[in-house]
């Protein structure tokens, strides 16, 4: 095993972790990121489509830039927000992050008369270059600044563990790098885990296959506290078929240089969401589509994996093709953006909950360890928000002179558990016994049935039973086919396997104990949204000796408050 010492550690090549690395390194430190897969190459970050207009930017009206705090607040968090957190965050990204952008040569997407091009609408976003590009884009760009600035990297390596110092508090983490199967202990004065929201634990999913909720794991063995881990995102229309195209999001948003959104059409052909009639406020207003598509399930005209269309037919198609990559998609499978209809399916995209942070420094309730973007239980995310997020947490790092501190030393006997663990699971699979794979396979079927659109308590309580019942089939018999320890993808699976065990049990734990329905989350059994009682942080808290226990934090609104009390959850527009 390979020793290192640093001041910061890094877990998390995205838009958050990027930028809290190239802030640190303004600030006079020498971050090392590890990343799972390659820095700017994976994650959530990739998958963001567009830009959204904060404060006075490009002409932005005092209305549309109340709008767009109403659409953060209400559309985009369910008012689970600090919405104090929304008004720093909304002032940075307009004074600070778009100017940057613009210096480092990000390509905004522009009119014949050398204007940017934006939505039309109460809340306006831009895109670059077309609208679904943007995150690729701006994350090629961070990789080209981490050569530029000399920030140092460990790619394709996996962190598997979190050391900690007498107290409890993180001082370092142990990672596998897998293309040699050389394995690392690092301590460091400071961790944060920048491991995005975008967990694929669901048969159909947004994610890559890096993300597996490895962060969420992480800071759960070392006790620190989740928040509201139930909310779980969906976009509501991605393409069905292919399978291997689930992310591939048919936008019933609003079109960059349009005044007009996608469609979405049941299996009789009847339009159920557009979103100037459904959600004229809402910029992407997700949870209200995925509503929309639940009434339609119920009435048995669209299923959540197909049975339904999404379609661009009435906008012009040159405006489509323009300003919009997903023309390109339709043309793959044979059809015309012009007018045609996609079968349309729904898709697990992020999580809008994790690791409870004090949204304002980062801080997690453990000592030493800090969050950025995503993985955060504070904000369901954009780019500019996570990398507002890494902003936050170099700042605070810096102000705590964490350089001055004396190097933690290596807990060997930790560092020696968590190697013979990783060893551990380098093993041939046993005679009747299970693949990584077929673990994570499982996993993602009991999700999709148990712990997607319609949640109920036996549902959710047969689903624990069977995640427990996992656990103990990966720990008794499940092996690789192929022991090698170099670039070997089914150890890294093993790995992911435990994570992916450990999370949806909190998860499901989590999402038993708020009894109400909100946003993209919704039960049967309590089926109205709870303003008086539940209009609060879900804090999960992990006890050493395996349980959880809960506490309910009520969150403030010094600005927007939820306009009632308790209300049936199909009749709340947002």
């Amino acid at each position: 095993m390979k020793t290192m010492a640093e001041e910061v550690v890094i877990v998390g090549g995205g838009g958050a972790g990027t930028y809290a690395a190239l802030r640190l390194k303004e600030l006079g430190y020498d971050p090392l990121v590890v990343c799972k897969g390659l820095i700017g190459k994976s994650g959530c970050s990739i998958f963001a489509g567009n830009l959204v207009l904060s404060g006075h930017m490009l002409g932005t009206t005092d209305a549309q830039s109340e709008a767009t705090m109403e659409y953060f607040t209400k559309w985009w968090n369910n008012f689970l927000i600090d919405q104090d957190y929304l008004v720093k965050g909304g002032s940075w990204i307009e004074e600070t992050f778009y100017p940057e952008l613009d210096e480092a040569g990000l390509y905004f997407r522009r009119d014949d008369q050398g204007d940017i091009v934006a939505s039309v609408g109460s809340v306006r976003n831009i895109a670059a270059n077309q609208q679904g590009q943007s995150g690729m884009l701006l994350m090629d760009r961070r990789r080209k600044q981490f050569a530029e600035k000399n920030i140092r990297s460990l790619e394709e390596t996996s962190v598997t563990a979190l050391l900690t110092g007498s107290g409890g508090e993180v001082i370092g983490v142990v990672a596998l790098h897998y293309p040699t199967g050389e394995r690392y202990a690092i301590t460091a004065k400071a961790v944060v885990l920048a491991t995005g929201h975008s967990d694929r634990l669901s048969t159909r999913s947004t994610g890559t296959r890096e993300q597996s909720a490895d962060g969420i794991a992480l800071a759960a063995r070392a006790y620190a506290e989740m928040c509201n881990l139930e909310i779980q995102w969906w976009h509501a229309s991605d393409f069905a078929y292919p399978k291997t195209w689930d992310r591939m999001h048919v936008y019933p948003n609003p079109l960059v240089g349009s005044t007009e959104s996608a469609r979405m059409y049941n299996a009789d052909g009847e339009l159920f969401f557009e979103q100037k009639t459904d959600a004229p406020v809402g910029l992407a207003p997700y949870a209200t589509q995925f509503k929309r598509v639940g009434e339609q399930v119920a009435k048995g005209k669209a299923r959540l994996d197909g049975g339904y269309t999404t379609s661009y037919a009435h906008i012009p198609p040159e405006v489509v093709k323009e300003y919009n990559y997903h023309a390109k998609a339709f043309e793959k499978v044979g059809l015309d953006v012009g007018s045609d209809h996609v079968e349309s399916a729904v898709s697990w995209h992020c999580r809008q909950g994790g690791v409870h942070c004090d949204p304002h420094t980062m801080e997690t309730s453990v000592a030493g360890l800090y969050v950025a973007g995503g993985i955060g239980g504070h904000s369901n995310g954009g780019i500019g928000v996570v990398s507002f997020d890494g902003n936050i947490v170099a700042e605070t790092i810096a102000a705590k002179d964490v350089s001055a501190w004396a190097q933690p030393e290596l807990p060997a006997d930790q560092a020696e558990a968590e190697d013979g663990r990783l060893a551990g699971l380098l093993r041939p699979v046993p005679e009747g016994g299970v693949t990584p794979m077929r673990i994570k396979n499982k996993l993602r079927q009991l999700m999709w049935d148990k712990m997607g659109f319609e949640k109920t308590e036996p549902g959710m309580s047969e689903a624990l039973e069977v995640v427990r019942s996992l656990r103990q089939q990966a720990e008794a018999g499940m092996g690789l086919k192929n022991t090698t320890p170099n670039f070997n993808y089914g150890w890294v699976d093993a790995i992911d396997a435990f994570n992916m065990i450990d999370v949806c049990e909190l998860t499901i734990l989590s999402a038993l104990n708020r009894k109400e329905s909100r946003g993209p989350f919704y039960r049967t059994d309590y089926p109205y949204t709870d303003n008086e009682n539940w209009h609060a942080r879900n804090i999960l808290i992990p006890t050493p000796d395996g349980g959880v226990e809960f506490r309910v934090e009520p969150y403030a609104t010094p600005y927007l408050e939820p306009e009632f009390e308790r209300r049936d959850y199909f009749d709340v527009p947002w």
